[in-house]
């Protein structure tokens, strides 16, 4: 197992946690892209639908999500999901370490 100090160590440390933080931060401004699309077009929503700015964000961002979700889902079943993690593994081999575990585990339930 790789040693918990040093400089690598501290570099992938930052590496995950600010990847995580991108992530977060990414729905979060997406919540504010929504909110000035929805302003930007507000006389249109009201012209045609009658629906004011609050009504029109306050639709839009269940739909964004439920899309999204629903995106996601159909990428786990339609096989690209898994055909990407799989790929990972070209360019991040598995460790001896965990080859050696998931050959445990394998002759373990065979």
């Amino acid at each position: 197992m790789t040693e918990k100090k040093g400089i690598l160590y501290s570099l992938a440390l930052f590496k995950q946690r600010y990847t995580r933080g991108t992530s977060w931060t990414q729905i979060l401004l997406n919540f504010g892209i929504i909110t000035a699309n929805a302003k930007l077009f507000e006389d249109f929503f009201l012209i045609h639908f009658g629906l004011t700015i609050v009504m029109v964000i306050a639709l839009a961002i269940p739909f964004y999500i439920i899309f999204c979700y629903l995106l996601g889902h159909i990428d786990e079943k339609s096989g690209f999901w898994q055909i990407e993690n799989d790929l990972g593994y070209r360019v991040t081999p598995l460790s001896d370490e965990m080859l050696k575990t998931i050959r445990e585990i394998n002759r373990k339930l065979g």
